[in-house]
């Protein structure tokens, strides 16, 4: 019988000649064979190649080669049930680490395992964070160029499968249809290759006016500080029902009482009026859900209590920890709720994959094709406003790192400045101003916040809420839709305004329609960065420049008439010698004047008819006397107060007298 060492020595004696013979093979197809030669120096160069690329790689060749390396593992076959996944998974990591220590040539195919692995991770985002943290920089760089590119795929199907098809709309993209392209320019206004997409939100079959277009449940929400006051859900926004029970007037106890003494005990009857006691304090505790902790976050249920726990409120109570009361004592000074709502962005994002990853596993998932999109790749599709990072931005975004890494590991590396700055920006352009039943206090210095939202005033606000499909929504200062909150929650509803026809455009108002135009264009100015050219603009500004143009007019005018006006009066028939001019007249002394300094020349007869009064005349008095006397309606005036007085007199003392009587 043949020994095991004999049998492993005739092995290894076969490997040592197989490869000596392999080497001898290779060398002289080395030597001999050009071909083979060609095809060595060809594949030493594409390592060679490859390697320079991974070492110091610019953009373009990054995304080029995460391109090629998308293809190259997009056919190959992914595992299905959740035992299968896990193997995978664990190969598919450990090959990658495996490689990613051999050198940069191998950093390609590191990066094609451990994109395998995400592809079939529960939590890719998290992943993606713990991936920053444990592989090399330019591997990184890779998965996450694979990751984009694969995004750009699914992005030219997105608007395929997204809105779903129930929700009655579709997102089009008005440049295309209207044959015109908009690039991208940048900050010194040069023209870039970049096109930017003029996306909008389209009817797919006619709506009626009043009747709901579609309705959609929020992202992520926040109270408004104003409405932080007991009264409102911390997750949903509902107002609170102060519900109290009915509790029984004292005389009606003792009324009870008194029937029941004459047949029961008094242990019975005290035994009942102790349990009427406590009715309002257990049915008010029954109906109270907060925070167990802080108990300043109150919710409408339980449910909504647990929601808000396990996407967010577990690590931003302020009472679980220093660093998260420390965060909530900041977004407070800054008077912004952005950093609140980005924190409860990312809770919500992990909560929500883990979830759907569960309703996979169990097969009870029922969002359909949209499944296949995280939220954050639907985050990704939206505008969003360039904004300066500020250096309250900073220290938000240091704190948030640092409430938010025991609950989502590799958050604060993941989330650097510019994709901080880039979801605030989402935010500020694509959030909602939310209207709920129930009286909202009014704002004050200490409640404002700065953040932007879209608001068209109908009633007073109670929070802000971000939303996938209505984000796309374009604005129109005559609006054919509004979003409503019929649930009195978070849940928005776009109703029709008008009449709409399939294929039509939805539009809202960003801002509140009522105001001048001058109004409007100022606010989308600032807070969206957009000049508006609706309909109602231009019609509003044809209208104010006519206003204007007809002010000087009507000056003109007005000055015309007063400059005819005078000329009448300056020509009183200037041709008649007798007539003095309006200038002499003005010119001239006045009458009582001229007669007292001039007596001696009222005596010739040549006189003006004004001087021809004949002061010798006895009967007929000089003019200064005329001058001096009062008128005839002075006189009849005086004549007719007299008797008026003497009048009142005589009544006076007759009811003096008859009182005395």
């Amino acid at each position: 019988m043949v020994s095991g060492k004999k049998i492993a020595a005739a092995v290894s004696v076969t490997a040592l000649v197989a490869g000596l013979s392999y080497m001898a093979y290779f060398d002289y197809k080395r030597r001999n064979d050009r071909q083979f030669r060609r095809k060595l120096r060809r594949d030493r160069k594409k390592v060679e190649k490859t390697a320079t690329k991974i070492s110091s790689p610019s953009i373009d060749e990054i995304s080029d080669l995460a391109m090629e390396l998308l293809g190259k593992v997009a056919s190959e076959p992914m595992p299905q049930s959740p035992e299968d996944k896990e193997q995978f998974f664990m190969a598919q990591v450990s090959k990658g680490e495996a490689l990613s220590s051999s050198g940069a040539s191998a950093y390609p195919e590191a990066a094609c395992c451990f994109f395998q692995a995400l592809k079939v991770y529960p939590n890719p985002v998290e992943l993606v964070m713990i991936y920053q943290k444990t592989t090399p920089d330019a591997v990184f760089k890779l998965v996450m160029a694979m990751m984009a590119q694969e995004v750009k795929q699914k992005q030219a199907r997105y608007f395929d499968v997204f809105p779903p098809r129930d929700s009655n709309v579709r997102i089009k993209d008005k440049s295309k249809m209207e044959g015109k392209t908009k690039y991208k320019h940048s900050e010194d206004g040069v023209k870039s290759d970049v096109v930017v997409p003029n996306r909008a939100l389209f009817a797919t079959k006619g709506v009626e006016q009043g009747e709901v277009v579609y309705e959609e449940e929020s992202v992520v929400s926040a109270l408004l500080p104003c409405a932080q006051n007991g009264k409102f859900c911390y997750h949903c926004l509902r107002a609170v029902a102060e519900e109290k029970a009915e509790t029984e007037s004292t005389e009606d106890v003792e009324e009870k009482v008194e029937e029941t003494e004459s047949t029961e005990s008094t242990e019975d009857v005290e035994k009942k009026v102790e349990e009427t006691e406590p009715v309002e304090e257990t049915k008010k505790s029954s109906a109270t859900f907060e925070c167990e902790k802080c108990h300043d976050a109150v919710y409408c249920s339980e449910k909504c209590r647990q929601d808000a726990y396990d996407a967010y409120h577990q690590f931003l109570c302020p009472s679980s920890n220093k660093t998260a009361r420390e965060f909530a004592e900041l977004t407070q000074k800054s008077h912004e709720l952005a950093p609140i709502l980005i924190a409860k962005f990312f809770g919500t994002l992990v909560d929500r994959e883990k979830k759907k990853e569960i309703a996979r596993a169990l097969g009870v998932s029922d969002k359909g094709d949209t499944d296949e999109y995280t939220t954050w790749e639907h985050l990704e599709i939206m505008r969003y406003l360039e904004l300066i990072p500020t250096a309250n931005d900073a220290t938000a975004l240091h704190k948030l790192g640092e409430v938010m890494s025991a609950s989502v590991p590799g958050l604060n590396e993941f989330v650097t400045g510019e994709r901080y700055t880039m979801l605030k920006g989402k935010l500020d352009y694509n959030a909602f101003t939310v209207h709920t039943e129930g009286v909202v206090p009014k704002e004050t210095p200490e409640t404002h916040v700065s953040d932007t939202m879209r608001d068209d005033h109908t009633k007073s606000a109670v929070g802000i809420s971000m939303y996938l499909i209505s984000s796309h929504i374009a604005h129109d200062c005559d609006p054919n839709v509004q979003v409503v909150f019929p649930d009195g929650t978070d849940k928005a509803a776009v109703k029709a305004l008008k009449s709409i026809a399939a294929d039509e455009e939805l539009r809202i108002s960003y801002v509140d329609p009522q105001q001048s135009v001058e109004e409007r264009q100022k606010q989308l100015q600032a807070l969206y960065r957009i000049k508006c050219a609706c309909k109602k603009c231009e019609a509003d500004l044809e209208a104010a420049k006519a206003e204007a143009a007809a002010a000087p007019a009507a000056e003109d005018k007005a000055e015309t008439v007063e400059e005819k006006s005078a000329e009448a009066v300056k020509t009183i028939d200037p041709n008649d010698e007798g007539t003095p001019s309006f200038a002499a007249v003005a010119a001239s002394p006045t009458p009582v004047s001229a007669v007292e300094d001039k007596a001696e020349v009222v005596e010739e007869p040549e006189a003006s008819p004004l001087k021809t009064i004949d002061p010798s005349d006895e009967g007929t008095p000089s003019f200064a006397a005329v001058a001096a006397s009062p008128s005839p309606v002075e006189a009849k005036a005086e004549e007719a107060e007299k008797p008026e007085a003497e009048t009142d007199e005589e009544e006076y003392e007759t009811e003096e007298s008859s009182d005395n009587e």
